[in-house]
């Protein structure tokens, strides 16, 4: 379905509405579209009702030419908007990589609008101001490299160490960078600039706020978002850390069958009755 949200054309799915279920939305990574989830859905609706959403500049979803709507708290207020007047609240929202950054945004600015909170290898942002500025730098090159040869891009994008999944089938892989090669090149070089990990504003010093309950998901061969992810299991109390043995960055399709059962148990502890 599509719906204009704050001047934007946002693709979503309502895939099941199970009046008996609570609902969970999922929002997918950078390069990312709804479809990252479609092997998951016919085991999340047993337990939920599962909503997926393709971000901005993703997908079916328009972007802008302009990167500072893609900031985050344009972003926030786009999805915000849309889970208030199109969903029944409140929802678990689940966000993997930079849609667990955008997740960790919208649970700060507008906590009544979730029941719980499930966040995938993903971070609060950078503290330190000269990591802060290098990492923009870094983002910036890469920007300049999806526009000047998105193919390329794309090729050594792949080979980040965070995405060494030996056990992914070939099809799966191949799936994965179709969905990645027909991204708009303007729109995700602006996403980049926009919402890089460098642009967001680190929101480290809120983290105590949250008051949901808030499932931490990581690979073990991850180790940079362990340890990410550690310091928000510090300093959120209703959370928790599950670290996956077997799985590098995306830990939903490393182990989907313990994805699934993870989310399951978390949602079926924490459903309000």
């Amino acid at each position: 379905m599509k719906i204009k949200i704050r001047g934007i054309e946002y693709f979503y799915e309502i895939h099941q509405q199970k009046e008996e279920l609570p609902y969970l939305v999922l929002l997918h990574g950078f390069l990312g579209r709804s479809e990252s989830f479609k092997t998951h859905l016919s085991s999340l609706s047993s337990f939920c009702n599962p909503i997926t959403i393709d971000l901005l500049g993703h997908g079916k979803t328009e972007g802008s030419e302009m990167h500072y709507r893609f900031a985050a708290k344009e972003q926030t207020a786009d999805i915000v908007k849309l889970i208030s007047e199109q969903f029944r609240y409140p929802i678990f929202l689940h966000g993997y990589s930079m849609g667990g950054r955008l997740a960790l945004q919208i649970a700060l600015q507008r906590s009544d609008l979730i029941q719980g909170l499930i966040l995938e290898s993903t971070t609060f942002g950078i503290e330190n101001e000269q990591e802060r500025q290098a990492r923009q730098a870094l983002d910036g090159q890469r920007a300049d490299s999806i526009l000047g040869n998105f193919d390329q891009f794309i090729d050594e994008w792949k080979k980040l160490p965070i995405f060494d999944s030996p056990k992914l089938a070939e099809k799966q892989q191949s799936e994965i960078e179709q969905v990645q090669r027909a991204q708009n090149p303007l729109w995700i070089s602006n996403s980049l600039l926009g919402f890089g990990t460098g642009s967001m504003p680190c929101c480290k010093k809120k983290l105590n706020l949250l008051k949901m309950p808030v499932q931490l998901i990581a690979g073990k061969k991850d180790q940079k978002f362990i340890n990410i992810m550690s310091t928000m299991q510090n300093r959120i109390s209703s959370s928790s850390l599950e670290v996956f043995e077997s799985a590098n960055h995306r830990v939903h399709l490393d182990q989907p069958e313990k994805f699934i059962e993870i989310i399951k148990k978390f949602i079926q502890t924490n459903t309000l009755p």
